[in-house]
């Protein structure tokens, strides 16, 4: 009988558990502390992530990663790792553009949502006064009133309007993370075999990647979430706890956000050092499956070329085997 993936991941950890509960721990501790530029401004957290957290991230499974091979954790590979992210061979490694604008899309989602349910609610209770104060907001800033002026109608009735726009917009944020988390986790299953290709062609590895999450995304997918399901729960657990402690202790709204931020993120301190040899053992089940997506990219690039070119079916044959040879020493 086949091992289970999560068996092989569990005795993995085993193998490493100092190394992973280290560098797991650590990678987890970073992003909250990164979650915390959002008491800062919003916008420097949103650039803190592509800048530093992802960086983390990555630098965080290329360590661990080579531990199968017998190479130890250290401060300066694991810088080197860090920087290694901004190379063409890992641009795309968790497709985070793409990632920020899903998870954009779905905050986007449940704050209409959520707008309209809190806007039910504190109709329901606080009556003409909720509902002048809203007008009025909107009023002052359609006719172009400043911050300052529009902070005052905030501040009014204790706070009203600033208490309704910070749950409105805190409400999607652990839905957004937890979305973000799961877009960049499984895009990063190709990390692993872009780390195996020392001079391959961004441009055709790329290629071999799409065509192996493309025939086989079904597949992947589905073992992803049986080893990586507390992904998606893990963010809406944390927040509901950040809530509580806002509601027992806080009371202030300004620091709903960060709250919720910040609990998303503190559960991943415990998951992450069994999410790293989840991720490794993943790979190793699709490595063939990359692979031949490789060989399928170059297929089609050859067939490219030929027809391109006016070339005899010698020179043909000549320029495929000489192609093929030469992916296969770089692999």
């Amino acid at each position: 009988m086949n091992e289970s993936l999560a068996s092989q991941s569990f005795k993995r950890f085993k193998n490493n558990i100092a190394s992973y509960l280290s560098v797991g721990v650590l990678c987890g501790l970073f992003f909250v502390l990164v979650t915390a530029l959002s008491l800062v401004d919003e916008l420097v957290l949103i650039i803190g992530i592509p800048v530093l957290a992802l960086p983390f991230l990555f630098a965080s499974h290329i360590s661990c990663y080579l531990l199968s091979v017998g190479e130890e954790i250290k401060l300066g590979s694991f810088f080197r790792y860090f920087v290694s992210f901004f190379r063409p061979q890992f641009r795309g490694s968790f497709r985070g553009i793409s990632s920020f604008l899903k998870s954009l899309a779905v905050y986007g989602v449940i704050m209409l949502i959520s707008y309209f349910a809190f806007y039910i609610g504190f109709k329901a209770q606080y009556g003409d006064l909720f509902l002048n104060s809203a007008n009025e907001l909107v009023n002052q800033y359609l006719a172009g009133q400043t911050y300052e002026e529009l902070l005052v109608i905030l501040e009014a009735n204790d706070g009203l309007m600033l208490t309704f726009m910070m749950y409105v917009s805190a409400f999607p944020l652990p839905f957004a993370i937890a979305a973000f988390m799961g877009f960049i986790s499984f895009n990063s299953i190709s990390l692993y075999y872009r780390a195996n290709i020392n001079n391959g062609t961004p441009s055709l590895m790329r290629l071999a990647i799409a065509n192996a999450y493309s025939r086989y995304r079904r597949s992947l997918r589905k073992d992803w979430l049986k080893l990586n399901w507390p992904v998606f729960v893990l963010p809406l657990v944390g927040s509901a706890i950040g809530v509580l402690v806002y509601f027992l202790v806080v009371r202030n709204p300004l620091y709903l956000a960060p709250l919720v931020n910040a609990g998303a993120f503190i559960p991943y301190i415990f998951f992450l050092p069994f999410y790293f040899p989840n991720m490794e053992v993943l790979y190793t089940r699709y490595e063939n499956i990359f692979k031949e997506g490789n060989k399928m990219a170059v297929e089609s690039l050859l067939e490219r070329i030929q027809s391109s070119i006016d070339l005899s079916e010698e020179e043909k044959r000549n320029l495929e085997n000489s192609f093929k040879n030469d992916n296969e020493e770089k692999e």
